[in-house]
């Protein structure tokens, strides 16, 4: 198996936003944190405001279990951490992709 990264963008629904995005990818990047697989997360801007966020996993089939299991949370704090990155983040503007590390 080999490492990934998992760079994604994403542009955000209001460029005042920016501070509430800090504090929401803080709060992303501590849930990664103990996951089975994970290994870093780095996000930043831009000057155009688009926002990169750059992940790396152990390997795919790991970031691909973790995604799944995210999906299928239905607690209210997942529930609440996914109303307020709707509201900072443009869902529309999000793209992704995986790169294998060798």
């Amino acid at each position: 198996m080999s490492q990934i990264l998992v760079m994604a963008t994403l542009k955000l629904n209001d460029e005042k936003l920016l501070e509430d995005w800090k504090t929401l990818s803080k709060k992303i990047t501590e849930d990664l944190r103990g996951q089975d697989g994970f290994i870093w997360r780095e996000s930043g801007r831009d000057e155009n405001g688009l926002i990169y966020c750059i992940l790396r996993w152990e390997s795919k089939e790991k970031q691909e279990k973790f995604m799944s299991a995210l999906m299928a949370r239905t607690d209210d704090e997942h529930t609440v951490m996914m109303t307020e990155f709707s509201r900072v983040v443009n869902m529309q503007s999000m793209t992704k992709e995986i790169v294998e590390v060798f």
